[in-house]
This record gives C-alpha cells, sequence and structure tokens, in this order.
C-alpha cells in the first residue's frame, strides 16, 4: 500500500485538518473580518484566552487564512516575549507591510462573493513575519501613531485590509497594551479596515493586563473539547485520508485525550502511523498507539509543566492527584484536607496554577488540563 500523509497535526501552530469544537469562534472571526471588508469599518477585537494546547496560536493562523483566502489581505504577525517591549516590532510589522501594499499593483476591490482564493496581499502574496529585534531607544508609541495611520491610509486608498494577530498578550505591559488599544480605538472612529485578534493564557483577563478596549471585545475562553466534538477531530481527518477510524478505536482514543486538543492531535497521529499497513484503523493501531502518546506527554508537556512549577505549585499538584486517585473530586477544600491546610491559605497558589493552564475547574473540582497528568505525577 502506498504511503498516504498522516492528516494529524500535533506540531505547534499546525492547524487541524479538522478544527472540531470551535465554530463559535470561527463563525465570530469571520463576521469581523466581514465587517470591516464590506461594511468598511473596524470590528471590534477577538480575544482568545486559554491553557496551552487548546488551538488559540491555530486559531490566529486561521484567522489570517481567512482574511487572506477571501480578501486577499496581508496579517501582520506578533509574538510577544516576557520582560519585552512590542510596540518596536509592531512599528517595523506596520512599516513592511506599507511598503509591501505601496510596491503592489492597484486593483480594484472583488466582494467576497466573487474572490478565489490566493493567499496574501492583492498582487503581492505572502505573510508579514519578523524576528525580534532589539528595543529601540526611549518610548517608541509616539511612532506608532503614524505608522498605524500610514497603513490604514494606504488600506483605504487600495480598498484593502489587514488582519493584525497578538500572540502571548498575556505577556504585555499594561501601560503598553493600553497605549495600543487607545490608537486601536481611535482607528475604530476613523473606520480603519484592521481586524484585530489576541491570544494569550488566563491572565489576560486579569485588571494587570485588562484595558477599557478589550472590555467590549468579542471574549472567547478556550477549554477542553466536547465528547462529540473529540470524536469529530479524530474520525473525520482519518476519513477524509481515505482510512476511516472504526468506532471502537474512536472511542478508545477519545478516552485517552480527555477533550485536550493537542491530545487528540497526538493520539490520532499515533493512531495512523500504527495502521500504516492498513485499510481502517482499528482497535489493535489504537491501542498500540496509547503508549507511544503517553511517553510523548511525559516527556515533553508532563516534564516541562512540574519543572516550571514552585515548590508549593508541585506540592498542591502532587495533593491533587493523590486525591483524584483516591476516588474523591479534587476540590480546594479536599485539597486543603490532603495538605493539612486550611483552603484560604492555599488560594494564591490554586489560582495560579490555573492562570498557568496546568489545572482546570469544572464547577468545584479541580483537573489536570493535560489528560493522564495524574498518573504520571503519582509514579515520581
Amino acid at each position: 500500500m502506498s504511503r498516504v500523509e498522516n492528516p494529524y497535526r500535533p506540531g505547534f501552530n499546525e492547524i487541524p485538518k479538522e478544527l472540531a469544537g470551535r465554530d463559535d469562534v470561527l463563525e465570530d472571526l469571520r463576521d469581523a473580518i466581514e465587517v470591516a471588508a464590506l461594511d468598511g469599518r473596524m470590528p471590534r477585537p477577538t480575544l482568545l484566552v486559554g491553557a496551552r494546547g487548546v488551538g488559540k496560536t491555530v486559531l490566529l493562523a486561521e484567522a489570517g487564512s481567512i482574511a487572506g483566502s477571501r480578501f486577499g489581505w496581508p496579517r501582520i504577525q506578533i509574538e510577544m516575549r516576557p520582560e519585552t517591549a512590542f510596540t518596536p516590532d509592531l512599528i517595523d510589522a506596520v512599516e513592511r507591510t506599507c511598503n509591501l501594499l505601496q510596491d503592489a499593483r492597484p486593483r480594484k476591490r472583488m466582494r467576497a462573493e466573487t474572490v478565489t482564493v490566493r493567499a496574501g496581499l492583492p498582487g503581492v502574496g505572502g505573510e508579514v513575519r519578523f524576528a525580534r529585534q532589539a528595543d529601540l531607544a526611549g518610548d517608541p508609541t509616539p511612532t506608532l501613531r503614524p505608522a498605524l495611520a500610514e497603513l490604514a491610509g494606504l488600506l483605504i486608498q487600495r480598498e484593502s485590509g489587514a488582519i493584525l494577530t497578538v500572540d502571548e498578550a498575556h505577556l504585555a505591559k499594561r501601560a503598553e497594551l493600553a497605549a495600543l488599544a487607545a490608537l486601536l480605538q481611535e482607528g475604530t472612529g476613523d473606520r480603519w479596515p484592521l481586524v484585530v485578534v489576541f491570544a494569550g493564557l488566563l491572565p489576560m483577563r486579569s485588571p494587570d493586563h485588562s484595558v477599557t478596549y478589550f472590555e467590549r471585545g468579542s471574549w472567547h475562553e478556550l477549554g477542553l473539547l466536547g465528547r462529540q466534538d473529540t470524536l469529530r477531530a479524530l474520525r473525520r481527518p482519518a476519513e477524509d485520508a481515505g482510512r476511516p477510524m472504526d468506532d471502537d478505536a474512536a472511542e478508545l482514543l477519545a478516552d485517552a485525550c480527555g477533550g485536550y486538543p493537542y491530545a487528540v492531535q497526538l493520539y490520532g497521529h499515533h493512531a495512523w502511523r500504527a495502521s500504516a499497513d492498513q485499510d481502517r484503523i482499528e482497535i489493535a493501531a489504537a491501542q498500540a498507539a496509547l503508549p507511544r502518546a503517553q511517553r510523548e506527554l511525559e516527556r515533553g508537556l508532563y516534564a516541562a509543566r512540574w519543572t516550571a512549577a514552585s515548590p508549593a505549585q508541585k506540592r498542591y499538584l502532587l495533593a491533587v492527584a493523590a486525591v483524584t486517585a483516591s476516588g474523591s473530586p479534587a476540590t480546594a477544600r479536599t485539597v486543603a484536607e490532603e495538605l493539612g491546610r486550611q483552603p484560604k491559605q492555599l488560594s494564591t497558589v490554586r489560582d495560579s496554577l490555573l492562570k498557568q493552564g496546568t489545572l482546570t475547574v469544572e464547577g468545584d473540582e479541580l483537573r489536570f488540563t493535560i489528560p493522564g497528568m495524574s498518573a504520571y505525577l503519582l509514579a515520581l
């Protein structure tokens, strides 16, 4: 049997073949792009928050793909870094986009219904990417205003638009983020054809990071996939690739994935590899995939989160694992009892683990975001 490309995408920032469970986010992104492209006004920002591995960066890429394929718009991509100003890089990216616009041949704008699929700016193509550079001396914010104004003017002149995607937004300093928000708010009044999408961990919603401009944005908190969405994300890529997945194999993998989007891709990837000489993915291939995917999770995500945890966080995580293993629900109270403390004494540690995305909470029950991490900790 000839080799067929593996349809699962467990790598970083790789758009899955089946983006299940995110229909409401995609609908909002399409609507924002259409508001700018067809109504001629700047939409409110879209903000994506959630733990690592739930697909925030993937959705940023998908937003850029939608804008590029439907309208030929360029994507300006920013990724924030710890303790580093982002405004110099944003100015650099905006100026590069202006250069692309000035070099492009003017072309009559087409309505969405008749646009053929093409990537990038009409007459140019491509996505604006750049490496980090040394920060500019002093406050670069005054330079950002004319750069954005020039970009907006060129876009309006060419009856085009652009999409700005900002990743790791929780790392931004509030003052710098507020300065950008103020300019974007001005752009809303001036009807800039600019779509803005931010993504970050849950602290992005905290008072230390939130700004008024964001409060009226379209917020989406991304979590684990439901059962049916998990099964859809497992089955559809295999079916489309010509090697359908049996129901019992899909159910087994769904149990192991726990609804964690990255794990869905990882387990599907190994099930596909294990069925390389078959015309279907049967239960035997799914069973073979379990230990292989589990080893990857242990060496990567589990180890990284454990290493990054403080001593107090490690004690709390071990207590959550112990309570869960006993069959009792891991709540703030039961975990505190396991540690011989009062819940209030541990609230700061608990909240930090929730914000980092290591733990999630359903009702009052604490769970590990990544499936299988409890067993990993108990085996240390």
